[in-house]
């Protein structure tokens, strides 16, 4: 519920500026009136508040499937500017570190990868949607415990998740989790 509610006021903060054009060009065709300023405010906060409702039940609807397909913790914090999760391989048998980076090497959606050391990490900039903008973090391999800690950040100015300006990094956690075949490390 409380994703659902931020969901909500990033989808009222996307589209306010839509609300108050439709509000000014109603009383521009039904001239300034104290009647038609509370009819016409009454009118755009209940259609925009119920489109805002909408896209973000749609927004929620995706994130979670996004969630349970990648096997990660469904909370408030998927829409936060910075991830960090940990998740195990399919396949923990050995050499499994390399076939990561194998597998992030070669990624549509990777570019800028640069190791840190043979074992430590890896980072990169992840390519989350359609447009330039990117997240960027890290892969760090626990080879003792099998993990793999993806920690990710969006970068500034990019649109987000159906253009609520949010949610960015987890969507590409997500992505990064399905391309190198990892999956929640409770899961």
């Amino acid at each position: 519920m409380k994703l659902l509610l931020a969901c909500w006021r990033a989808a009222v903060a996307v589209q306010s500026p839509l609300m108050a054009v439709q509000l000014l060009a109603g009383l521009v065709d039904d001239g300034f009136t104290w009647a038609n300023l509370g009819q016409e405010a009454a009118s755009a906060v209940l259609v925009w508040g119920t489109v805002s409702l909408v896209w973000a039940a749609l927004v929620w609807w995706w994130l979670r499937r996004r969630s349970r397909t990648a096997g990660l913790t469904f909370s408030a914090a998927v829409l936060d500017d910075r991830q960090r999760h940990l998740l195990r391989p399919a396949d923990v048998s050995d050499g499994w570190p390399e076939r990561m980076r194998e597998r992030l090497n070669s990624a549509e959606r990777a570019f800028l990868i640069a190791e840190k050391g043979r074992q430590e990490e890896v980072r990169f900039r992840w390519r989350a949607g359609r447009s330039a903008s990117s997240a960027h973090g890290s892969l760090a391999f626990d080879q003792a415990t099998g993990t793999v800690l993806v920690d990710l950040r969006a970068d500034e100015g990019h649109l987000g998740v159906a253009g609520l300006r949010r949610g960015t990094a987890f969507v590409a956690v997500c992505q990064v989790a399905g391309e190198l075949g990892l999956t929640g490390a409770g899961g």
